[in-house]
């Protein structure tokens, strides 16, 4: 008994021009997500929003300032101190358990947010401002 023909493997592992439509529209919905999800123009300014049960506490302009300045904030449990920069913020005391606020360190960019759970209070960045240099936490290679 004779066995089939078949084609040999390398026939068979061949890309098809329907193999290089797939890949083009990879591709390009690659393109188009990249572009849609690109962070926003740097035209509005850095500002920090306190937040306090709900309720904003302060807001504070960051590019108005020239240099580090220190904000106490009394309104809470247990007090804090802030320290603002014209490219970020971060809580340098604070006498609440736990010292998460503190150990957050500083944010630079809008959307971050430094959460204090015993004082109820949030530091939130809004606005936009130019990317600064990005911060790996780990390299893989």
């Amino acid at each position: 008994m004779a066995t089939p023909v078949r084609s040999s493997g390398a026939e068979r592992l061949r890309p098809t021009p329907g193999d290089l439509l797939v890949a083009l529209a990879i591709l390009l919905s690659a393109l188009v997500l990249a572009w849609a999800l690109r962070p926003a123009g740097s035209g509005e300014a850095l500002s920090v929003r306190l937040t306090l049960d709900g309720e904003t506490l302060a807001q504070y302009d960051l590019t108005a300032l020239d240099g580090p300045t220190r904000v106490t904030v009394d309104q809470v449990s247990w007090p804090m101190v802030l320290e603002l920069s014209p490219d970020g913020v971060q809580v340098v005391e604070s006498r609440c358990p736990g010292q998460d606020c503190v150990h957050t360190g500083a944010i630079h960019t809008a959307g971050a947010q430094i959460v204090c759970l015993p004082n109820r209070l949030i530091i939130a960045l809004e606005g936009s401002a130019p990317e600064p240099t990005p911060e790996f936490d780990v390299i893989a290679g």
